[in-house]
């Protein structure tokens, strides 16, 4: 089953001199369900407008988008649009995190916000926890943890919510190299629980590891 469908995707922004820039060209993916795919190209190459674009944050200038079997456009009513974003998760290179709150607390939060009961989220977290290997940390604050383990906490929120689609903005970015290896072989043990991937990031090494790997240069896509 398709998850992500992109058909001649083009993303353009107006400019002062009344023109557009272009930042997509002409996008065509697909992306199945339980598939891990990386998305490589330097900075600047809309990388991370295209994630938005597959979450929803933006809208396409053209072309099709399909997400979970609907196609979903600027005019699709908000209720679809909530249904969409419901099952899909969003890891960004910085996450933020309450900082009054233990760890476990955040993920109990965040299960609880999925809709299951008290005794149901505190095992859910520490199941998330144990799994993402910080259970450890379970009664630090944000402000304890190193950065590697600040972005596998922000992990356990996202996973928290029971999406279906994971995708992952650079999530190695501001990480040392110990740390990213770290991360990334976590990452790759999550398809085996049937979540679907799609990570863009700078880091070349970890395309081998990915189902599919592609190169976004100069708003075209190209499957490597």
């Amino acid at each position: 089953m398709a998850i992500v469908e992109l058909q001649n995707v083009k993303y353009s922004i107006p400019t002062q001199s009344q023109s557009e820039f272009t930042i997509l060209k002409d996008i065509n993916l697909q992306v199945n369900s339980g598939e891990f795919h990386i998305i490589t190209g330097p900075s600047g190459s809309g990388k991370t407008t295209l994630l938005q674009i597959i979450s929803t944050i933006l809208h396409q200038s053209s072309g099709v988008r399909i997400l979970f079997s609907n196609k979903i456009d600027v005019e699709s009513p908000k209720d679809d649009l909530y249904a969409i974003r419901s099952k899909i998760g969003y890891l960004l290179q910085a996450p933020y995190l309450p900082l009054t709150l233990k760890v476990r607390e955040i993920i109990e939060l965040q299960c609880s916000l999925s809709g299951v009961g008290c005794l149901t989220a505190e095992k859910r977290a520490m199941e998330l926890l144990t799994k993402l290997e910080i259970d450890q940390f379970s009664e630090n604050l944000p402000s304890k943890l190193s950065g590697g383990e600040k972005q596998r906490v922000a992990l356990a929120t996202i996973l928290a919510q029971n999406v279906d689609l994971l995708l992952l903005d650079e999530p190695t970015g501001s990480l040392d190299y110990e740390n990213s290896l770290i991360l990334w072989d976590l990452i790759k043990k999550m398809t085996d629980s049937k979540i679907t991937i799609i990570a863009v990031t700078h880091d070349k090494e970890i395309s081998e590891s990915a189902d599919f790997s592609h190169m976004l240069d100069y708003g075209i896509i190209k499957q490597l």
